[in-house]
């Protein structure tokens, strides 16, 4: 009977110790949404940095917080919240758009570590501007590639698993980019970005980077889709091939534009990603956007004398 009586006053006094953390992250959520709103509409420079200064230190407070990886902050919506497939981390993400048209991006990386048998969490810190060689490279935290991450893609190859980032980049008024990059974890359970995964004409990369005109989209995403002539749908990440407007422009990124019905992919295939020339793109949202991305690609040739 004791023991009974125990056993539930253990179980009543957690429950209560965890609906106290509960709100009190719920409390520091309802900040955050505050000060994301002012991050993103900010009338000047000053006080957006003024807002996501206070912002980080909240976030921290928060992801430091017991028992926070489970909680959602699905309110915070100015900002990306990713979780891996396995439950292996989560990335907190967002950027900050300055006056001049160019970006800066913050973030964390929640993640378990199995020697420590606990999440521990880790700042990105953007360095992109330092960063040139960007395909070639292995980044940490401290020193990361600035990008806002919309999906994680999870596979499992022979025991290893491998975690790829799609991104976007704004870069600045001229053009912007999206990358394919990868998360792993080292030997002391610590995130590295970039592997060299990635078979993309006749190369191996350690991350891919589409950069193209600021006015049009590009389409990056990972879905279902037919190889050419396939008679089954495989999961790849597809996307517009891309070229400069005319062949003098080649390098200039300015004047590169997506190929509106043309798709090329990566497939994974035996812990690689493999590149795929020519994808049946065929049924899918990425048709919805063509007409006025042939309208504007005509526009900026009549503009440049091209046509």
């Amino acid at each position: 009977m004791k023991k009974t009586i125990i056993f539930f006053i253990i179980i009543i006094s957690s429950t209560h110790i965890y609906s106290q953390k509960n709100t009190e992250l719920k409390r520091l959520e309802d900040s955050l949404i505050s000060l994301g709103k002012i991050i993103r509409d900010g009338e000047t420079d000053f006080i957006k940095y003024n807002a996501n200064e206070k912002f980080l230190i909240l976030l921290e407070k928060a992801l430091i917080t017991e028992n926070s990886f489970n909680y959602p902050f699905d309110s915070l919506i100015t900002i990306a919240r990713l979780k891996s497939e396995d439950n292996k981390f989560r990335i907190f993400n967002w950027l900050l758009k300055k006056a001049d048209g160019t970006y800066e991006y913050f973030g964390f990386i929640q993640a378990w570590n199995k020697k420590l048998k606990k999440h521990i969490l880790y700042p990105l810190k953007d360095n992109s501007e330092n960063i040139k060689t960007l395909e070639t490279q292995i980044l940490e935290p401290i020193n990361w590639y600035g990008v806002l991450y919309y999906k994680i893609i999870y596979n499992k190859y022979r025991g290893k698993r491998t975690y790829t980032l799609l991104g976007w980049d704004g870069n600045n008024k001229q053009s912007q980019k999206k990358i394919i990059d990868v998360i792993s974890f080292n030997s002391k359970d610590k995130p590295v970005f970039g592997a060299a995964i990635f078979k993309y004409n006749k190369k191996i990369m350690k991350r891919i980077v589409f950069e193209y005109n600021s006015t049009v989209s590009f389409s990056l995403k990972y879905e279902k889709q037919y190889m050419l002539y396939g008679k089954k749908k495989r999961k790849m990440i597809v996307f517009n091939r891309m070229g400069p407007l005319e062949s003098e422009m080649v390098n200039n990124k300015e004047f590169y534009f997506p190929e509106i019905n043309i798709f090329d992919a990566f497939h994974f295939k035996n812990g690689k990603w493999v590149y795929i020339k020519d994808v049946d793109a065929r049924n899918t949202s990425i048709d919805k956007n063509r007409k006025k991305q042939q309208k504007k690609i005509r526009q900026l040739q009549i503009e440049h004398s091209l046509e």
